[in-house]
Parts: C-alpha cells; sequence; structure tokens
C-alpha cells in the first residue's frame, strides 16, 4: 500500500495505479495530487460560506428565535453545526487538511475541536478552552460566562443544555445517502401514479371539454424526445433520481415521425444518453423537416480524443448525409459543465475522483471545431455565486478546463459576455439585486471561427437539489415574489410543449410528472388535442395564481411549499405533484370558467 495525502492506495498492476469505484476509473497517484487542490479549495469555502452563514449571516441566531439565551448560544451552536457539518460534507482522511488554513491565533482552538472524536467532546472542550483560557474583551467569553451565570457557575449542566438544545433541532439525521434514497422513493411513487385512475379522471374531464380548433393541425416551437430517463451519476443538484420503466412496446420510429411532423426544433434529453446515440443518428437521418436537432449529454462520453472524434464524427455524418432537399439541419450539442457535474468528491474508497472528468469536456472543446459546420457546441452552467463577477471565467470549473486545455497548447479566448436582462440576488450577499453573468462565447486561440457558448441558468430545487445548501446556488426568488404579487412579467412563462417518451408518455417540459397520455394507446392528435384544451396545462402556463387557491383547498402545507420554492417555475411544478391535486385543480377550473 502507497499512502497519498493521507489515502491509502492499492496498486493494480502498474505501479502508482488505483481503482476507483463509481464508473470503474482508474486513477493515478498523480491524479490524487493533482485533485487534491481542487477539493480543498471547494470544501474550504464550503465550510467558510457555511461558518458565514451560522454566524454573521444570522442562521444560527434564527434557528433558536424564541430560546432565552440564543443571543449567547448562537456562537458555540454554530460551531456545533459545524462539526456536524463536516462529518456530513468531509472524508476523514481529509478534514484535517480542509480545517487548516482557519487555524488562526483568535479561533484556532475550534479547529482542534472540531476534529474531536463525538460531539460531546467538542461542547466540553469549548466549555474548558474558556476555563482555562479567561478572555475578558472578547465577546465568546463574556457570552460564555453569562451561561454559566444562569447555571450558578455548573459546567455539567452547560454541556448537558447545549447537547440537549442541539438534539432539539434534528439536524443531519441521516446521511445523504439515506437522504438520496428517501427523494427516489418519493420520485417513484410520483411516477407511480402517472396515468393512474386520478389521471386517467381528469384525462376523460378534459376530453369532454368542447375543441374550439378543431381540424386545426398545431405547430410547436418545439417539442422534445426522451429515449428513456435515467443516468449513472449521483450528482448532489440532480433533479431526477429514479429511473421511470421502459416500455414494453417502444416504437422509436413513430415518436420521431410523430415529432417530425409538428415542430423543426427538437430537443433529445432523459439524463444520461450516451447509450441511447444510436437513436439520435437515426433521427437525423429520418426527421426531414428538423432544422434543429438538440442534444443534453454529460459528457461521460468522451474518455479519450478518438472516442470523442468517433461520436462527434457520426453526428456530423448524419448531418452531411441527408438529402439535400431537405429542411438544412445543424446539431445543438449541449453538455452540462458547472461545479456540480465536474465536482471533485472522495469516493467509497477514500480516493479523490471527479464525476465527469474535466479532462472530457476538455477532449470535447478540442475536438470540437472539426465539425463546427454541422455541430454547434454548448456548455449548460449552472448558476453560483460566481456568476455575480468574472470569477466564473477565471476560478472553478472553467478555470479548470482553461488549465488543461491549456496542458494542451490551447488558449481560450472570451469573445463575449452578457448578462441576464432580469437582475438577481448573489446567495452570499443577497441584500440587493445585482446583474448575473447569464452567457458567454469562447473560442480556441487556435481556431477562431468555431465558438462555444456557455450558457447558464438557476437549479429548480426539487430532487436532490432541495437538499443543497442555501447559498451554493442563485434563486429566482424575486421573480417568484412577482408572480405572487402581479402575475408573470412580459414573456416569462411555464413551458407546456410537449415531452414524447419512448415508453408513450407525453409529458410537459416544466412538468415532466403531468402527462397527457398514452402515446401509443390514445394516439398523437387526441393527445395535441389535450394539451390545447386542458385547463391546467393553460393555467400553468401562465402562472395562474388560482392554482394556489385551489391547492390549497385540499392540502394544508401552501405556505411550506411557497417557502421552499427556488421560484415560480419550482412552485408550480411542486403544487401539481400528486395525482389528487392534478384532478381537483382542472375541475376547480372548469367550475370557475362556467362561473364566469
Amino acid at each position: 500500500m502507497a499512502s497519498v495525502s493521507g489515502s491509502a492506495v492499492e496498486h493494480k498492476g502498474t505501479e502508482g495505479i488505483a481503482v476507483v469505484s463509481g464508473g470503474g476509473r482508474v486513477v493515478g497517484v498523480a491524479d490524487q495530487a493533482a485533485l487534491l487542490p481542487v477539493y480543498l479549495t471547494t470544501m474550504r469555502q464550503r465550510f467558510k460560506d457555511e461558518i458565514n452563514r451560522l454566524t454573521t449571516g444570522g442562521a444560527m441566531r434564527r434557528m433558536l428565535d424564541g430560546h432565552p439565551r440564543a443571543a449567547e448560544l448562537a456562537f458555540p451552536m454554530a460551531y456545533l453545526y459545524a462539526w456536524h457539518w463536516l462529518r456530513h460534507n468531509v472524508h476523514d482522511n481529509y478534514r484535517a487538511q480542509v480545517l487548516e488554513t482557519f487555524r488562526g491565533p483568535r479561533f484556532g482552538f475550534l479547529m482542534d475541536l472540531l476534529l474531536c472524536d463525538t460531539a460531546e467532546q467538542f461542547v466540553r472542550g469549548y466549555v474548558q478552552h474558556w476555563l482555562d483560557h479567561p478572555a475578558e474583551g472578547q465577546k465568546q467569553w463574556q457570552e460564555y460566562q453569562t451561561l454559566l451565570a444562569a447555571r450558578e457557575g455548573n459546567t455539567g449542566q452547560l454541556i448537558e443544555d447545549i447537547l440537549a438544545l442541539w438534539q432539539g433541532l434534528g439536524l443531519f439525521t441521516q446521511t445523504y445517502m439515506a437522504e438520496f434514497k428517501n427523494v427516489a422513493r418519493e420520485e417513484r411513487e410520483r411516477y407511480a401514479g402517472m396515468l393512474g385512475a386520478e389521471d386517467q379522471e381528469r384525462l376523460a374531464l378534459v376530453d369532454a371539454l368542447p375543441d374550439d380548433l378543431q381540424g386545426v393541425t398545431p405547430r410547436f416551437d418545439k417539442l422534445g424526445i426522451i429515449p428513456a430517463m435515467g443516468c449513472p451519476q449521483t450528482c448532489r443538484h440532480c433533479m431526477f433520481t429514479w429511473r421511470p420503466p421502459r416500455g414494453k412496446n417502444e416504437d422509436p420510429e413513430q415518436v420521431l415521425d410523430l415529432v417530425d411532423q409538428h415542430t423543426d426544433s427538437v430537443l433529445f434529453t432523459g439524463g444520461d444518453l450516451t447509450k441511447q446515440l444510436d437513436h439520435f443518428y437515426a433521427a437525423i437521418r429520418r426527421m426531414r423537416h428538423i432544422k434543429n436537432f438538440a442534444l443534453l449529454l454529460n459528457g461521460d462520453f468522451a474518455d479519450t480524443p478518438e472516442i470523442t472524434h468517433d461520436v462527434l464524427g457520426k453526428m456530423a455524418q448524419a448531418i452531411k448525409s441527408r438529402p439535400k432537399k431537405w429542411a438544412p439541419a445543424r446539431v445543438l450539442l449541449q453538455i452540462s459543465f458547472d461545479e456540480f457535474h465536474n465536482e471533485v468528491y472522495v469516493d467509497k474508497q477514500g480516493l479523490l475522483a471527479e464525476r465527469i472528468p474535466v479532462a472530457r469536456i476538455a477532449n470535447i472543446v478540442e475536438c470540437y471545431p472539426r465539425y463546427a459546420e454541422q455541430i454547434q457546441l454548448a456548455l449548460l452552467h449552472k448558476q453560483t455565486a460566481m456568476n455575480f463577477s468574472q470569477d466564473v471565467l477565471q476560478k472553478g470549473v472553467f478555470a479548470r478546463l482553461a488549465q488543461e486545455l491549456g496542458k494542451r497548447g490551447h488558449q481560450i479566448q472570451v469573445q463575449d459576455v452578457k448578462t441576464s436582462p432580469r437582475l438577481k440576488r448573489n446567495p452570499k450577499s443577497p441584500e440587493q439585486p445585482q446583474p448575473v453573468l447569464k452567457d458567454a462565447t469562447f473560442v480556441l486561440a487556435k481556431h477562431p471561427d468555431s465558438p462555444v457558448l456557455l450558457t447558464s441558468s438557476t437549479i429548480d430545487g426539487y430532487g436532490r437539489a432541495a437538499l443543497l445548501e442555501e447559498w451554493e446556488t442563485v434563486k429566482e426568488k424575486d421573480l417568484l415574489y412577482q408572480v405572487l404579487s402581479e402575475g408573470p412579467p412580459r414573456g416569462e412563462s411555464f413551458d407546456i410543449d410537449m415531452m414524447l417518451w419512448f415508453n408513450g408518455w407525453v409529458t410537459l417540459f416544466n412538468a415532466v410528472h403531468i402527462c397527457l397520455g398514452d402515446l401509443y394507446r390514445d394516439g398523437m392528435e387526441k393527445i395535441m388535442v389535450r394539451q390545447r384544451k386542458d385547463p391546467l396545462t393553460r393555467a400553468l402556463h401562465r402562472f395562474d395564481r388560482k392554482l394556489l387557491d385551489y391547492y390549497a383547498e385540499v392540502r394544508d402545507d401552501l405556505d411550506n411549499k411557497i417557502d421552499a420554492a427556488t421560484g415560480p417555475h419550482h412552485l408550480f411544478h411542486a403544487l401539481t405533484e400528486e395525482a389528487e391535486v392534478r384532478l381537483h385543480m382542472p375541475r376547480r377550473l372548469m367550475e370557475n370558467a362556467r362561473a364566469t
């Protein structure tokens, strides 16, 4: 065994090679050394942000609201929280290294205490520190004195009270894996109701409504195709964590033909579609009317430059093989690229690994110029606090990409940067809305005519994303409050274009749990009529605030839903997740329409 950065590395045949779980990737000792500073920098920043949120941000004080000694308890409770947070988020092998940079003269003792084996040892050590090191001018010592005086100098009682208070908060009671399993179970239960009795009753109500546009063949700005939903990764922000069943009698060609008849723009999505790429190539060769073929991948396919050229080459060749009399077409290859998809984490063996290695994204960027005539490459990024400055292009995952490409002799040149038309709040300093960098265009200096798009968006807080720290992502709370108070601004809507699944489901872009029917059983014509007649679909599209009232008629947690929502799309998604509610809402909408 060889020791690398405090981790045990098992050699497998070749000197310095370790097998890493999660995809069976082989990671070299040198890779561990390269990943360590990335991991430490990230975890130190996350730790610092949590401490700031709890202390100067007042989060712990708010958690203790109502306690008579909340002001004096907030500081020790914040660091007791930090003790638990470290065990929840930082592997044993790296905890001391993460804390090393915070060993200042004033609170260095806390870093030692945070390495204690138990929470009780931490609290005892905290109390003992102030007994042994009185500091009359220090605020925390004065607070300690106040707490001790309230217990007539009984340090044992103070320790017991702090531990009991922590227990009452009910925090960190489950591991991430247990929480992830709960999220997956909830999602599985949600999909289990898809086209069940209540959904069928809802669709029957819709079918009974008159059709004012009978005989009109609709056209859509876009349609989506989901060959399958699933991904082998376990990204912390993932909104979809359960794999719905595949259909027994899937007919991909029928789906392709139907989509081709009703739009000129299609998006292939569904998690990681690496195993479904043959369907994408076939679609390009089959769908004569489509001009824009968008495909969302996580980049994990690009294991080597050779494999990357093979995949991109097949896309380009499929475009070139289309008959000249067909609509001219191009591929929009969208690759997920952010602090979550490309996170450095610790695997089950205690080794560092990347979820999606940045080197694979570099393979895509490097290979892309050869196929730029047929393919437009876009990197899809999730907004964080870095988007409020040039940091998003100089730090984090983008800096790692630039460094990797630099090793290969490439230089990134940023050509254009655009901010979002709407101000947003920096999650680390949310006092005032600020401009947020949303889009950028860059090229490799050797290929100035092959621009790569970088576009960012927010993360809706459902699925695993609901478990993210408050400061980790940008929210759309201001937009939510505007929608709730006065309606959506011009141009803002809930996307109700349809997603066609190979298993037969037809759902909505912004709500894949709302199903308009089974394509193979009901037929596309009937489903399209439902889409334009369905009062619930129409109400969602315009963010109809009556839906909140109707939700409150059958559920008592509306305020909690609003508080938890990261934006209006998330809220209206959450309000319609249960089949019973989805049935109640159109009933009430129809009653209201008849009354007016």
